[in-house]
């Protein structure tokens, strides 16, 4: 029994080495508002284009930064762009439905901010689990950055 069961694992060796990288974005391009696309998303990814929640490099207004949030196709969907010098850009290209006694620009904002902190938190845990703990911690720290960021 013993024997059988080392032969289908030998058998399935194979098959498992062939099977494709899981989907975290490690060479997943992303763009924002038609900007260049640029590469280094760590998050959802699908056929190389960023797609789910992650956070990645972008060049947004002329500046870089790096964008946490949601892809879509390749395109930063709905989250912030934190700038490299100083500031930051809600991109929210996926209009929320109206809820009557909302005010509706509040609700965007908070729903981009919950998207980023999530994204940021996917790309840590990406990071981590690939083995790069100062990435990881980049992105822990991108988060707080994020929480202390918020409008109040």
């Amino acid at each position: 029994m013993a024997g059988s069961v080392r032969i289908l694992a030998l058998l399935l060796l194979p098959l498992i080495a062939a099977a494709p990288a899981p989907a975290t974005g490690v060479r997943c391009r992303i763009a924002v508002e038609g900007g260049p696309v640029m590469g280094g998303w760590a998050g959802g990814c699908r056929a190389g284009l960023a797609d789910g929640l992650g956070a990645g490099r972008v060049r947004a207004e002329l500046r870089t930064g790096v964008f946490a949030g949601r892809a879509r196709a390749g395109q930063a969907d709905y989250g912030i762009v934190v700038m490299d010098k100083d500031g930051w850009m809600m991109v929210a290209t996926t209009p929320e439905p109206e809820r009557p006694h909302l005010d509706q620009a509040a609700d965007t904002f908070e729903h981009a901010f919950q998207n980023s902190l999530a994204g940021a938190t996917a790309a840590a845990e990406a990071h981590r689990r690939a083995g790069n703990a100062a990435s990881a911690r980049y992105y822990r720290q991108l988060r707080v950055r994020l929480i202390n960021g918020q409008p109040e």
